[in-house]
């Protein structure tokens, strides 16, 4: 009863009291910036901090990564991660793995760590390797160095003949690294990726290698809580990586629908007579669904949406729970909007709060149209309150519909 009361108090004050009925960022939590890495295996999630709370006490020590990570939700990652006993942030991201591609200049260049690959030759000549491109070289066939350390090879003798050979990876396409001359080395951290590769190195692909390219765009959203002994702290948050601005301008015509998924958490305070009978907290996850307007459309330069489909931690439907994202304005320039929401727990039971959101990207010079949208969205109701962030991509783009 008494987290659950607090929770709800603190979902309260999560929320500004500016007349936009804007969400108060740094009252409890400092900026969260969040990356994430997927090598076809298996994502890496990680969260750093920077600034400082408004009105705040800093907080000692980072996040570092807890067990019990939430299940993947429509193919995006989720991640738990907790600072002292009572801190835990949930983040969920939709990156993806590396994308296999042919080994050419052009898909080579997709790489962030390789450029200026118009002149070259592949895989006629081999690549002419720039130290620039150290991040994009890896073998298994020379031994890292220990820990903290370096190791370094060098070629035996001189000439074309004598050169240093070994096999390895270039942008995650096999082939062999050869060095053409005399008084060539290549040296190594504890990682096993070069730090210096002296002499003139060319790496030649063998026979259908393919370039892997990693997704380096991707949505984030989540939330942080602090179950302190003197009060409750709660804050959502959802942002992008790697995506060009979003801004809307007066020139897009035409509608999208953007779906997606949200997360984050409820509490439910039950009363008879003054008295508390019951009271619960938990998580939930639910879909996400925008529909924007742009300007040529009628109803010109709003967005609105839903979350629906509310389910618990466990993946129990929550039947009757619904959020309605009242209409938001656009502003020609602008990626960001906010406005208004509604919402149901079951039958008669009818909340209201707020919601925002920011567009990210678009679908290319044929169609400038923003392509993700994230946000956070809150809604109370009489003993009941639910607050969270969401994600969400463009569908069918070609239509916009």
């Amino acid at each position: 009863t008494e987290a659950a009361t607090a929770l709800a108090a603190a979902l309260e004050a999560a929320r500004a009291t500016a007349a936009d009925g804007s969400f108060d960022d740094t009252r409890w939590m400092v900026s969260t910036a969040v990356t994430a890495e997927n090598d076809g295996a298996e994502p890496t999630i990680g969260v750093t901090e920077t600034g400082a709370p408004r009105g705040g006490t800093a907080r000692s020590g980072g996040f570092s990564g807890a067990e019990d990570a939430p299940a993947a939700i429509a193919g995006w990652t989720g991640a738990r991660f907790a600072r002292g006993k009572t801190e835990r942030l949930v983040v969920y991201t939709d990156v993806a793995g590396p994308e296999a591609m042919a080994f050419t200049p052009e898909n080579l260049n997709r790489l962030r760590e390789v450029s200026g690959l118009s002149g070259e030759t592949v895989p006629a000549s081999g690549l002419a390797i720039r130290s620039g491109w150290y991040p994009a070289i890896r073998s298994t066939s020379l031994t890292a160095a220990p820990e903290g350390g370096s190791v370094v090879y060098n070629a035996q003798g001189a000439g074309a003949e004598a050169g240093l050979a070994f096999a390895g990876t270039f942008g995650g396409g096999n082939g062999g690294y050869d060095c053409s001359g005399s008084a060539c080395s290549v040296t190594l951290d504890a990682r096993g990726a070069p730090t210096a590769m002296a002499g003139s190195w060319f790496f030649e692909p063998a026979a259908g290698a393919e370039v892997r390219v990693p997704d380096y765009d991707h949505l984030y959203f989540g939330w942080w809580l602090d179950a302190g002994e003197d009060a409750y702290g709660f804050q959502s948050f959802a942002g992008a990586a790697g995506f060009a601005p979003g801004a809307v301008a007066a020139s897009m015509e035409g509608s999208a629908t953007y779906r997606g998924v949200a997360a984050g958490v409820w509490t439910t305070v039950d009363s008879s007579g003054g008295r508390i009978t019951s009271a619960r907290t938990g998580e939930f996850t639910a879909e996400a669904t925008l529909r924007a307007n742009f300007f040529g459309a009628s109803d010109a330069g709003v967005v609105n949406g839903e979350i629906a489909a509310f389910r618990d931690a466990g993946g129990r439907s929550l039947a009757g729970w619904r959020v309605t994202l009242d209409s938001a304005r656009l502003r020609s320039g602008s990626a960001s909007f906010s406005g208004g929401t509604e919402g149901a727990l079951g039958a008669g039971t009818i909340g209201a709060g707020s919601w925002e959101g920011t567009f990210h990207g678009s679908g290319g010079a044929s169609d400038a149209r923003p392509g993700h949208v994230t946000g956070r969205f809150d809604a109370r109701f009489p003993g009941a309150n639910v607050a969270g962030a969401f994600g969400a991509a463009r569908r069918n783009a070609a239509s916009g519909r």
